[in-house]
C-alpha cells in the first residue's frame, strides 16, 4: 500500500537529511585528516629547517678539507663539527666518496641511547622525508637525520655530511602544543564550517523537493491532458480513462506489485489509447464493424502511441501498456505476437481492464453489459486472450469494484482518480 499523505515526502526529506549529515560528517573527517596532515609537516619542517641551516653552515668548511688528506685537514673537519655538536646533534661526521668516516663528532650527553638506536633510526620509516632528511619521533624524541652531499668546485662528489640532530626538550615541547593548538583550530573551523553548510544544504534540498515535486505534478497532468484528449475523440467522455486507471490500480495493488510499478501501470492506463490521436475520424468514430482494411490501419495507433511516447523519457514508462496490451496470452494478438509470460505483466493486467470496462460501457454502437455477462465473457477468453492466474485474482475484486464505480459521474471518477494517482505520486496529496 501506499503511504499515507506527506509520509512519503516526510520520509524522502529524512532520507536525504540523513545522507548529508553523513556525507558532511565524511567530509569533516577527511578534512581534519588532511588539515593534521598539513600541519604536521609544517610543524616537523620547522625542525627539520633548523638541523638543515646548522649543517648547512659549515659546509663550505667541511667540502674545502674532505678533499684533502693528513692530519690537518682531520683536525680542520673535527673542529668544524664541533659547533653543531653543541647546537644539537647527538652525532655528526663526515665521509669520503669511499663511504670511509674521516671525521666524527659525538654529543657526551647520553650518547649511549642515541647511538644505539641511531641505526635503527636510519632504517625506520620516517613520519616525513624531504630531499636527504628524514623527520623520526622515537622513544619520545624527535629526531632530524640529515645528509649532506659534499661537492668539489667541477661538481664532483667528494664525501657525505651525515648527522642526527635532536630536538631539545623545550623546542619539542614547542612544537607539540603549536601543532596540537593548529590541528585543534583547524578541526573547530572545519566542524564549525559543517554546521553552517548543514542547514543551508538542508533548505536548498528542501527547495528541490519542493520544485521536484511541482514538476512531478506538472507531469501527472501532461499525461491526463494527453489521455483526455484522446477519450474525448474517442467517446466525448473522459469516463472509460477514469475507470480503467481506477480498476487497474486496485488490481495491481491486489497483486502486491510495488509502488514504482503501479506508478507504470496508471501512465500506461491513461495513454493505453494514445496513438488513437493519428487515427481519422471516419475509422475511429464509424458506429459499425470494421472492415478488415479499416482494422489494419487501427491496429496503427499502438505503433503511434510507441512512437509519442517516446520521445519523453517520463512518458515512456506507459509505454509497456500502449505497446502490449493487445497481445492476447496464446499469441494471437497484435502487434507482435507475444504469448504467455513474454507478455510484460503491466500488459496483461491492463487487457482485463480494459476489455471488462469496454463490455460493462455503453459504446455508439452497443449497450452496456452487465457485470454477470461482462465476467462470463471474460472468463470465455480464460487461456487464450487472457492470462489466467490474473483472470483469477480480478474475478475476486471486480463485483465490489465495479459496484463502487458504475454509477459514478465524471466529477465523482475524477475526484477519486486524482486521490488515488495521489497516493503514488504526491505522497498521498491529491493534484
Amino acid at each position: 500500500m501506499a503511504d499515507h499523505p506527506d509520509r512519503s515526502r516526510v520520509k524522502a526529506f529524512r532520507g536525504i537529511r540523513g545522507r548529508v549529515a553523513k556525507r558532511l560528517a565524511v567530509a569533516w573527517v577527511l578534512l581534519s585528516l588532511l588539515a593534521g596532515g598539513v600541519m604536521a609537516y609544517l610543524e616537523f619542517r620547522r625542525t627539520d629547517e633548523i638541523a638543515f641551516g646548522l649543517a648547512a653552515s659549515v659546509v663550505d668548511s667541511l667540502r674545502q678539507h674532505v678533499a684533502q688528506s693528513g692530519a690537518p685537514h682531520v683536525a680542520s673537519l673535527n673542529a668544524a663539527l664541533e659547533p653543531l655538536v653543541r647546537q644539537g646533534y647527538v652525532q655528526a661526521r663526515v665521509v669520503d666518496g669511499a663511504g670511509s668516516v674521516i671525521a666524527t663528532a659525538a654529543t657526551a650527553d647520553q650518547p649511549e641511547f642515541f647511538l644505539e638506536h641511531l641505526p635503527e633510526w636510519r632504517s625506520a620509516p620516517a613520519m616525513f622525508i624531504t630531499g636527504n632528511h628524514r623527520v623520526l619521533w622515537r622513544g619520545g624524541e624527535l629526531v632530524v637525520l640529515v645528509k649532506i652531499p659534499l661537492l668539489d668546485q667541477s661538481g664532483r662528489l667528494v664525501g657525505n655530511f651525515n648527522g642526527a640532530y635532536r630536538v631539545d626538550p623545550a623546542t619539542r615541547e614547542h612544537v607539540r602544543r603549536d601543532f596540537v593548538y593548529n590541528i585543534s583550530a583547524a578541526l573547530l573551523a572545519v566542524l564549525a564550517t559543517t554546521f553552517v553548510l548543514y542547514p543551508v544544504i538542508m533548505s536548498l534540498n528542501k527547495g528541490v523537493l519542493q520544485l521536484s515535486a511541482e514538476l512531478m505534478r506538472s507531469n501527472v497532468e501532461l499525461m491526463e491532458v494527453l489521455g483526455s484528449a484522446i477519450a474525448k475523440r474517442d467517446s466525448d467522455t473522459d469516463l472509460h480513462n477514469y475507470r480503467v486507471c481506477l480498476y487497474s490500480i486496485r488490481f495491481a495493488e491486489a497483486l502486491g506489485l510495488d509502488d514504482n510499478t503501479i506508478r507504470f501501470v496508471i501512465a500506461g492506463a491513461f495513454l493505453h489509447d494514445v496513438g488513437k490521436i493519428g487515427i481519422s475520424d471516419s475509422i475511429l468514430l464509424k458506429p459499425g464493424k470494421l472492415t478488415e482494411e479499416e482494422f489494419s490501419v487501427m491496429k496503427t495507433h499502438v505503433q503511434l502511441g510507441v512512437d509519442i511516447v517516446a520521445k519523453s523519457s517520463w512518458l515512456s514508462g506507459a509505454r509497456e501498456v500502449i505497446e502490449y496490451h493487445h497481445e492476447r496470452f496464446d499469441g494471437s494478438g497484435y502487434q507482435h505476437g507475444l504469448q504467455g509470460a513474454s507478455i510484460p505483466l503491466a500488459a496483461r493486467l491492463f487487457a482485463i481492464v480494459d476489455v471488462f470496462d469496454a463490455l460493462t460501457s455503453r459504446r455508439p454502437y452497443k449497450e452496456a453489459f452487465s457485470l454477470e455477462s461482462a465476467v462470463r465473457i471474460l472468463a470465455e477468453g480464460r487461456g487464450s486472450h487472457f492470462d489466467p492466474d490474473l483472470l483469477d485474482v480480478f474475478g475476486q475484486i471486480v463485483p465490489e469494484l465495479h459496484g463502487e464505480l458504475a454509477g459514478l459521474g465524471e466529477a465523482a471518477l475524477r475526484s477519486r482518480l486524482h486521490q488515488q494517482v495521489g497516493r503514488y505520486f504526491f505522497g498521498g496529496r491529491a493534484y
